[in-house]
């Protein structure tokens, strides 16, 4: 599986570079990872801040940090919350959904029928899924990052009764260029991951439409341990001083 992902990876660049991709079918991908999965990253995201802000913010006002919390909730936000929590999001609720796709497009035999069309199937399946999603994530990640915020300021005011002026201030203090940067990095290394990996998966299904289940979710769990995997790898050069 790590070989077929990385040619589909290789392929897929090489169709970008060539400009082989139609615009149609990446604006209809676009649409499907990224705005259809706005909402499962709103609630997430949102609640991931209120939590945060809901178990530190009276805790560090009791001790007189009360001008931290802000910092803490954004910090976590935008270095790791946004980032996992938005690849988790559209890698189960999109990337389930191109697995299983190609998956019993390869079944149905309809991936051979597109080669014998002389259509190829990286250029016409893979490669504007992997677009849609270089361009949707690092999106996304920011959206979240900035709920997850809002989200902490809220919660801040109401448990702690820390200004929102206080909590924003502390916001901008503590957040630097390069931690946006490095989330925008992220989203790109995530991007390419989620992608490749349910294309891979989705087009190297054999069988039946059981088998279309197993792949599905095994997907899945390559998604899920392989994010968080390389969320410590990225975090380690990043942050290493």
């Amino acid at each position: 599986m790590l070989g077929l992902s990385t040619i589909l990876l290789l392929k897929s660049y090489a169709a970008f570079f060539s400009l082989k991709v139609q615009k149609k079918i990446t604006i209809e991908q676009i649409i499907a990872i990224g705005f259809n999965t706005l909402p499962i990253v709103i609630l997430m995201t949102v609640f991931s801040g209120m939590v945060i802000s809901l178990e530190t913010a009276d805790w560090l006002d009791k001790y007189g940090a009360r001008d931290t919390v802000g910092a803490l909730v954004a910090l976590t936000a935008v270095i790791e919350l946004a980032p996992i929590f938005v690849s988790f999001a559209i890698g189960a609720q999109a990337g389930t959904a191109i697995t299983a796709e190609l998956a019993h497009m390869q079944i149905t035999e309809q991936i051979s029928a597109l080669r014998l069309s002389k259509v190829s199937p990286i250029t016409y399946l893979v490669a504007p899924r992997l677009l849609a999603a270089i361009y949707s994530l690092p999106f996304s990640i920011i959206t979240g990052a900035f709920l997850a915020i809002i989200g902490g300021m809220f919660i801040a005011n109401v448990l702690a009764g820390i200004e929102y002026s206080v909590y924003l201030d502390s916001v901008w203090r503590a957040l630097e260029s390069k931690d946006i940067f490095y989330a925008l990095i992220k989203g790109f290394v995530f991007a390419n991951y989620i992608i490749i990996i349910n294309t891979a998966f989705g087009l190297g299904t054999r069988g039946g439409a059981k088998d279309v289940g197993k792949m599905t979710s095994s997907s899945t769990v390559w998604i899920a341990v392989g994010i968080i995997c390389l969320d410590a790898i990225l975090d380690y050069f990043m942050y290493l001083d």
